[in-house]
């Protein structure tokens, strides 16, 4: 994708909010505990989560942990917040320099790697919020899995989720 696509993607996601009918969608796919999660979610990771959930239903996808997994597979966010420079900075040097930002997200949180690091580790916050809130196994590892590198021709069906999920978060 190009710089300019990732540059009007963001900004658009960022001042979007969902309206009432997305939130009633999402909480269509949510079991009770995990809509707690979903709505503690910034309103442009709502929205992320609502065009990716569109985006595998008119795939025709049915799975409810894959459906669950594109509402809150950015809900590690949550734990501490972007800024808007911060999420523009993380979309450049992931475009310029994929291998810097991922090394830069290994650093301290307390750090000017700070947007790196949340970056890098929300999918294992997330992954633990969904855990507690009682989520299931397979929705765990969709949510702590969905940025790792994929065999182009996945043969577990766990991977096969994911490889649907990662080209649906990739349009979106």
């Amino acid at each position: 994708m190009g710089l300019t696509y990732r540059a009007s993607q963001t900004f658009r996601v960022l001042l979007a909010k969902p309206r009432s009918e997305d939130l009633v969608l999402a909480e269509e796919h949510l079991l009770p505990p995990l809509r707690e999660l979903f709505h503690q979610m910034s309103p442009a990771d709502q929205v992320h989560g609502l065009r990716v959930l569109r985006s595998l239903l008119a795939r025709g996808e049915e799975n409810p942990n894959l459906l669950s997994a594109a509402l809150l597979h950015d809900i590690g966010k949550s734990q501490v917040r972007l800024r808007l420079w911060e999420r523009i900075l993380i979309v450049l040097v992931s475009w310029l320099a994929p291998g810097r930002a991922q090394s830069w997200g290994e650093g301290e949180l307390r750090s000017w790697r700070r947007p790196f690091v949340i970056a890098v580790r929300h999918p294992d916050w997330g992954a633990e919020m969904i855990r507690q809130a009682g989520g299931s196994v397979e929705l765990v590892n969709m949510v702590l899995r969905h940025q790792d590198d994929l065999p182009p021709d996945p043969i577990k069906e766990i991977d096969r989720l994911l490889y649907r999920l990662q080209e649906a978060d990739g349009l979106n």
